[in-house]
């Protein structure tokens, strides 16, 4: 589907100002090294009316989140432990909420959920295989799309009315921003809250993170686009705090009522920047650029290089990159889910620590982890991609 307005205030002024070529499904692990994925266009663009960045093609979310969908969140050790920091900190500030009740939106496979499961609680999630696994571990699960309609049912069927919702890294993944938004005022009860986190669009233009672009992350918000969706669903936002989710991340926390918030205040003032076009209008360059660095850099080395990591961004760096196995002998990968299959477009194999040679370089292709990756791997050296490509 060719977007024609915006996901969130429906505007029909859309300036592309990235475009990454073609691009198979990040996720889309293939068995066969020989196959030939489908691709799809990656381009991005801003509305011109709330500064919404946006995916320009959005992909039927079936063929996102089906069956083949590979991504389970508690198989990413650091992201396991986040969960268990996230939940701890949320338990300590709003138990009593959660005791009434406790909504996850994109439970995946209820990593996060799981340290709720002592209340009354429901996780929604789309993606079939990961939805499995959190009803193994004996949580109540859902597995459909989210949005105002299920938000109806879920009312109606179930008497539910959650004083704490939680939505990690959802609204990048959905075409229609607003049903979603809807959904959630639908269902949070009068005193309750609603914490949404997502990836922090400042932090990614400033970083060059245009790996984080591929057909599962349709949107990037940042803090005053955020705030102007939630708005038009009587959602305030009344607390705000930057993460180091995704190389750069913002959780939000909705109520019904508005409160003064001074990290609020301060993030609203520091985004003034994101009004100008030159905010966007750079980054093709700086990303051809960067393509053009890492290609050099690869061509320079003398010994075997491999990558580190198959992240879902994986598949946009390479495949932009045009780094295939020709360049790239394999990627090394810790998730079992993974190992033995192929990163998507390139017929790299993704294999286990164990079962690979040590390379002469690596190439981090999960960078957002560079420091535990490297501390834990001494020996190679190591090209970090992003935010320019460096050899270390």
């Amino acid at each position: 589907m060719i977007r024609t307005a915006c996901a969130s205030c429906g505007c029909t002024d859309l300036d592309q100002f990235l475009d990454l070529g073609l691009s198979p499904i990040a996720d889309a692990y293939t068995a066969d090294g020989g196959d030939d994925p489908v691709t799809y266009p990656l381009q991005v663009g801003v509305c011109a009316k709330c500064r919404l960045v946006q995916l320009l093609e959005v992909l039927d979310p079936q063929v996102l989140f089906g069956s083949g969908y590979s991504f389970y969140t508690s198989a990413s050790p650091p992201l396991s432990a986040y969960h268990s920091r996230y939940a701890a900190g949320v338990l300590e500030r709003y138990g009593d909420l959660a005791k009434q009740g406790v909504l996850e939106i994109g439970c995946n496979d209820g990593d996060m959920l799981r340290h709720f499961a002592r209340f009354p609680h429901v996780g929604v999630d789309p993606a079939i295989g990961p939805a499995a696994m959190a009803e193994k571990r004996g949580l109540n699960v859902t597995t459909d799309r989210f949005g105002f309609g299920l938000a109806v049912e879920l009312r109606a069927s179930m008497g539910l009315q959650p004083h704490l919702i939680i939505a990690n890294h959802v609204l990048a993944h959905v075409a229609d921003v607003q049903d979603v938004l809807a959904g959630i005022a639908h269902l949070l009860a009068p005193n309750g809250i609603a914490m949404i986190e997502v990836q922090y669009l400042p932090d990614l233009l400033v970083n060059n993170a245009f790996d984080l672009v591929y057909h599962e992350h349709v949107n990037f918000f940042s803090l005053s686009s955020l705030e102007q969706a939630a708005l038009r669903h009587g959602l305030h936002i009344v607390d705000a705090e930057l993460t180091d989710r995704q190389g750069g991340s913002i959780r939000v926390t909705c109520a019904r009522r508005p409160s003064p918030n001074t990290a609020v205040d301060r993030l609203r003032r520091s985004e003034t920047w994101l009004n100008d076009w030159g905010a966007y209008g750079g980054m093709q360059g700086r990303v051809e650029r960067i393509r053009q660095r890492l290609i050099d850099l690869i061509a320079d080395q003398t010994g075997a290089v491999a990558g580190y990591g198959a992240p879902a961004k994986a598949t946009t760096l390479l495949n932009f990159c045009g780094l295939t196995v020709n360049k790239i002998g394999w990627v090394v990968d810790t998730t079992p889910a993974k190992q033995g299959r192929h990163i998507p477009g390139t017929r790299i194999p993704i294999v286990a620590p164990d079962d690979a040679p040590r390379p002469d370089v690596y190439l981090l292709l999960a960078h957002n982890y560079a420091r535990q990756i490297m501390a834990a791997n001494p020996g190679p050296s190591w090209i970090v991609p992003i935010p320019a490509p460096v050899i270390l």
